[in-house]
C-alpha cells in the first residue's frame, strides 16, 4: 500500500492528512476530527428523482412477483392511487396501497391478486442513464477500505477494456456533490488504478439485467480500520454518498478490504481488529437504517509476497484476528483470496479484482443475501 503520507485525494482528505501527520499519527489508532467537517452540498444530485409519483395512471393490467393481479383500480376525487401490482396476499385487486388496505375512494377492478407486490411500492425513484428507477430495483454497494478497495490494479493489458472504457447502462456509481454516473475505473473509490467498485456492479448488472447497480465506493492508501470509525479520520467521507442516497436505494452490502493495513497502527489496533469491523459496520448500518444489512470482507491476502507471506510476521499476527470476525459481527462473512491474481506483493490485479467480486457475489447468493439474483 502506499505510505499514509500520500496526499493525492480531495482538498479535505490531503488537510485531513497533513494534520494527522503533524499529530504524529502515523502509529495511532482512533483519530478525531480536529473541528467539524463541513457539509457536502448533495441537493442537485438528484434532480429528476427520489420523490413519489404524482400522475395518474390510466387503469391497466397489473402484474406482481409471485402471482397475478386484478386490473388496476381508478382513483376516485380525494382518493390516492396504489402502484400497479402492488397487492399483498388476499388483497382486492392492484389499485390498492401497500398493507392491504383500499385507496381513499378508489375502486378495485378485476379478481383478487395473489402475489406480494412488493416491487415499486415505496414509489420512490432515483434517476440513472435518463430512467426514474425504483427504489426497489436500485441496489447499492458501499464498499471501503485500504489501497486495495481504492484501486492500485493496472495489469494485465488484456484485461483493461471490462474496468477502464466497457461501461454497463445499468451500473453506475455515486458520489456525494455530484450526480450518479456509469461506473468506470480507476473512479468508484479513488484509483489511481482499478479497485473492485466497477466489477462489482457490472457483474451484478449482468447477472440480474432487470435491475440497477450503483457503487458507493470509498478508499484510503494505507488506512486501517480504526481511522474509518466515526470520528476518526474518514467515517465522514465514507458515509457521505450512503446517506444522501438513502431513501433513494436499496442497500445490497457492505463491502470492505481491510486487515493487512492494521500493521501501520498499535498493537491494540491488531489485537481489536474484529471489535473495530464490528463498530464500523454497525455505524454504518445505523446511519443508513439497515440494521441487518450483510456485511462481506476479505479474507486474509494469502498470495501476498514479501513480508506478506503467509508464515510471516504480518500474517501470523493479523490472520487469527480477521478469523474472528464472522463470529463477532452479526450477517458478515468473509470472501478468500487464495488464488487471486496480483499486481505485486500485496494487491490484486484486473483480474484478481474481478475474480473477488465473483466470489463475494456467490457467497451473498449462497447465504440468501441477493434477494434480486435469479
Amino acid at each position: 500500500m502506499k505510505p499514509i503520507l500520500d496526499m493525492s485525494g480531495s482538498g479535505s482528505r490531503r488537510w485531513f492528512g497533513a494534520l494527522f501527520i503533524l499529530a504524529g499519527g502515523v502509529a495511532c489508532g482512533v483519530v478525531e476530527h480536529p473541528h467539524e467537517v463541513q457539509a457536502i452540498d448533495t441537493t442537485g444530485d438528484f434532480d429528476s428523482g427520489g420523490t413519489t409519483t404524482t400522475t395518474q395512471p390510466t387503469p391497466t393490467a397489473g402484474t406482481s412477483a409471485g402471482g397475478t393481479v386484478g386490473l388496476a383500480g381508478a382513483p376516485a376525487t380525494g382518493g390516492g392511487v396504489g402502484t400497479a401490482g402492488g397487492v399483498t396476499t388476499g388483497g382486492t385487486g392492484a389499485g390498492q396501497t401497500t398493507g392491504g388496505s383500499v385507496s381513499a375512494g378508489g375502486t378495485a377492478i378485476g379478481t383478487a391478486g395473489t402475489g406480494t407486490g412488493t416491487a415499486g411500492a415505496s414509489g420512490m425513484t432515483i434517476p440513472l442513464g435518463g430512467v426514474n428507477v425504483p427504489k426497489e430495483k436500485a441496489i447499492a454497494f458501499i464498499h471501503i477500505g485500504h489501497s486495495n478497495m481504492a484501486g492500485q490494479a493496472m495489469t494485465p493489458q488484456g484485461s483493461r477494456a471490462y474496468h477502464f472504457t466497457e461501461t454497463n447502462p445499468h451500473a453506475y456509481m455515486y458520489h456525494a456533490g455530484s450526480s450518479p454516473t456509469l461506473a468506470i475505473e480507476p473512479k468508484t473509490a479513488g484509483g489511481p488504478g482499478a479497485g473492485p467498485g466497477t466489477a462489482l456492479v457490472k457483474e451484478s448488472a449482468m447477472a440480474s439485467p432487470d435491475y440497477y447497480f450503483v457503487s458507493l465506493g470509498y478508499g484510503q492508501p494505507s488506512a486501517y480500520c480504526s481511522q474509518f470509525l466515526p470520528g476518526a479520520l474518514y467515517y465522514n467521507d465514507l458515509i457521505a454518498g450512503p446517506k444522501a442516497i438513502k431513501g433513494r436505494v436499496t442497500f445490497g452490502a457492505i463491502i470492505i478490504y481491510l486487515g493487512i493495513t492494521e500493521r501501520h497502527g498499535t498493537a491494540a489496533d491488531v489485537s481489536g481488529f474484529p471489535d473495530c469491523i464490528n463498530k464500523l459496520v454497525t455505524a454504518i448500518r445505523t446511519d443508513i437504517g439497515e440494521p441487518n444489512l450483510p456485511a462481506l470482507m476479505n479474507d486474509y491476502e494469502v498470495e501476498g509476497s514479501g513480508e506478506f507471506v503467509v508464515g510471516g510476521a504480518v500474517a501470523n499476527a493479523i490472520m487469527p484476528e480477521i478469523a474472528k470476525c464472522p463470529s463477532v459481527v452479526s450477517n458478515f462473512a468473509l470472501v478468500s483470496a487464495k488464488g487471486i491474481p496480483m499486481q505485486d506483493d500485496h494487491h490484486f490485479n484486473l483480474d484478481g479484482q474481478r475474480m473477488w467480486v465473483q466470489r463475494a457475489l456467490q457467497t451473498m447468493k449462497d447465504r440468501g443475501w441477493r434477494p434480486w439474483a435469479p
